[in-house]
């Protein structure tokens, strides 16, 4: 008989506000697993990541909504980031990535439970079923061991085939979250929202599409709602305008020990262009009259 992710999902409650000395991301997950019946210990969440693919699904929040019909409460929550120096060495060479941090999708709230670093306890961060850009939510584990169904009707609503993806190894059917599993109408009205940063300028490029015309120069700090997440660019809606911006450009309060900000872009507007002829011209202009006056010197001897 398989476990109620329902409630796997609520099981965290108690937690809140527990140190992250005593209950990393991993053990937080594994203690709620342990409180509804299913005692496993894996050793990190690289582990729970790749036990996901071996054992059930993994991919994006919008795949896992394409694949679904939503992101089921009880579902695994991951943040996956390419391999780097502080991967543990067992995991660089497989291909799928570092899963640095894990938590459980709750539906309620803010959206998700997981013991955080960056506060040092057990808290709920905002997850509104979309991937959160640069150092947020960005993968969806589901494991067969668990039903995503409604509580004592499990399985009665037929099977779903999973979307294949590129890091599931395995294709088989589950059973879908069921209209009650995730309160559509209420995530709708939900925002995920995010913040434009940069390290130079004080604005930053609206477009039409990627890489397309200029809709308005966007001041830094001003509060943005993301329609929809890409690794190079961001479908955005400020105001009421709705337009693209360079993801580098964005950032999240929701993203795991996120205090500063990410900016892995450098696309500069006209008028950062401008100011920057502006200056070199300024100071090609003073270097020539330094020479003239060098040369007069050195011409009287």
């Amino acid at each position: 008989m398989k476990i109620s992710a329902l409630e796997f999902s609520m099981a965290g409650d108690k937690y809140l506000g527990r140190s992250y000395e005593e209950m990393d991301c991993q053990a937080f997950v594994e203690k709620c697993m342990a409180d509804v019946g299913y005692r496993r210990d894996l050793g990190g969440s690289n582990s729970w990541y790749r036990e996901c693919m071996k054992n059930g699904w993994v991919g994006s929040p919008e795949e896992c909504v394409k694949a679904f019909g939503s992101v089921p409460k009880g579902a695994l929550l991951f943040i996956l980031e390419p391999v780097g120096p502080k991967t543990p060495a067992k995991f660089r060479d497989d291909g799928v990535g570092d899963a640095t941090h894990m938590g459980i999708v709750t539906g309620r709230g803010d959206g998700a439970i997981h013991s955080s670093s960056s506060r040092g306890c057990v808290a709920t961060s905002k997850f509104k079923g979309k991937t959160i850009p640069n150092g947020g939510w960005n993968r969806i584990g589901i494991l067969d061991v668990f039903s995503y169904g409604v509580e004592g009707t499990a399985g009665t609503s037929g099977t779903a085939t999973l979307v294949p993806h590129s890091c599931n190894k395995s294709n088989r059917p589950l059973v879908p979250p069921s209209q009650a599993a995730w309160d559509e109408e209420a995530a709708e009205e939900e925002r995920i929202t995010g913040r434009v940063v940069a390290e130079t300028g004080l604005t930053v490029n609206l477009r039409k599409k990627p890489g397309g015309a200029l809709i308005e120069r966007i001041p830094v700090g001003t509060e943005v709602d993301i329609l929809d997440y890409g690794e190079e660019w961001c479908k955005v809606r400020i105001g009421k305008s709705e337009g693209y911006m360079m993801t580098g450009f964005l950032v999240t309060d929701d993203s795991e020990g996120n205090s500063e900000f990410r900016v892995q872009n450098s696309e500069l507007s006209d008028q950062q262009d401008e100011e920057c002829f502006v200056l070199l011209a300024e100071v090609y202009e003073a270097l020539r009259e330094l020479c003239e006056r060098i040369e007069e010197k050195i011409g009287k001897g």
